[in-house]
């Protein structure tokens, strides 16, 4: 027979009541002897609150969903792990999906989530599925994490990619680089990625640099393709004396590549990166890049989004929040 609630308050000699407030993590009146009464009574009698009649009789599940882009992007994950250390003090579970930037299974996610009663929603969205989003906001918070969109009337936590890429293109001009590539990612929806090629011209035209357009090559992350890319741009007269990597993982992408052409960093080739991973500062040479808070942007996104779950979403206008990055220099753009 299935352990109830009456049996962890017969054995712990309080009332029901009283258990249903320890379940519900409600404490304010609860002597330290009752709680801890409590928790080895539900720990002897390996107690399991049904957590389906307690979503249906508390209308929330308890439980938020968050859908990234690319789980495999360091980025991702310390925004996510942001997001659970702060929902999961108070009470609340997290459902991860990967959508590898797809609209089609963004919006299978999105509809997957929604039939679970999720109490919230955390998104670095596609932008292809605005309608539904936009629908979802009417029934449910949503906090969109590193991506803006104007059509989505909701919290919003990003960086000022802008601001992060000018940083790093007039660190390489400062060091003397004139001719320096930009390997971007489609820009389409995405407001980060158009942010970044916007700082990298806007840091050329303030250093009375020409923009050449050849320079900024659209490719995907894949060690393959850009590694073609690489050749290409080789290819040129004059050829770039820096890359710029868009990710963290066009990044790696590009390292990999320069490695396999014995081109030596930063001797023949600087290399900076937008994104800082762990890895960044043990490779031979440390890799100079754009930080971005990510674990607190991911934090600052659960803050936002619990406190429109417990207001009922009711209340001020969406807020954009937005974190400055910052330059950490190391040795692969030439520095001494």
């Amino acid at each position: 027979m299935a352990i109830t609630i009456n049996d962890v308050a017969a054995k712990a000699g309080v009332s029901k009541s009283t258990v249903s407030r320890y379940l519900n993590g409600r404490y304010e009146c609860m002597s330290l002897g009752t709680k801890e009464k409590i928790t080895q009574v539900i720990a002897e009698l390996d107690y399991h609150p049904n957590a389906v009649a307690r979503s249906l009789k508390q209308k929330s599940t308890k439980t938020i969903g968050a859908i990234v882009a690319n789980i495999l992007n360091p980025f991702s994950t310390s925004i996510v792990r942001g997001v659970e250390d702060y929902c999961k003090q108070s009470g609340f579970n997290l459902i991860l999906c990967n959508a590898d930037d797809d609209p089609v299974k963004e919006k299978e996610y999105i509809t997957m989530l929604m039939t679970k009663q999720i109490d919230g929603l955390m998104i670095n969205t596609t932008g292809h599925n605005n309608a539904l989003l936009q629908g979802v906001t009417q029934q449910i918070p949503v906090v969109l994490i590193d991506r803006k969109v104007a059509a989505i009337k909701a919290d919003t936590v990003t960086a000022d990619s802008c601001r992060g890429a000018y940083l790093a293109v007039r660190h390489l001009i400062g060091l003397g680089h004139t001719r320096i590539a930009l390997l971007a990612l489609p820009c389409a929806n995405i407001s980060p990625r158009l942010e970044r090629v916007q700082g990298y011209k806007q840091a050329l035209t303030d250093c009375g640099l020409p923009v050449d357009e050849r320079l900024v090559v659209e490719t995907c992350t894949a060690q393959a393709v850009v590694l073609e890319r690489i050749k290409q741009l080789l290819a040129m007269n004059p050829r770039p004396t820096a890359l710029f990597g868009v990710n963290n993982l066009m990044t790696m992408s590009i390292i990999k590549a320069l490695k396999k052409l014995a081109i030596p960093i930063p001797a023949d080739m600087a290399v900076i990166g937008f994104d800082d991973w762990e890895w960044a500062e043990l490779l031979e040479p440390p890799v100079t890049v754009i930080a971005q808070p990510t674990y607190d942007m991911g934090k600052k996104a659960g803050e936002l989004l619990l406190k429109r779950i417990k207001s009922g979403r009711a209340g001020k206008r969406p807020s954009v929040i937005v974190y400055p990055p910052a330059l950490v220099v190391r040795k692969s753009c030439g520095e001494t």
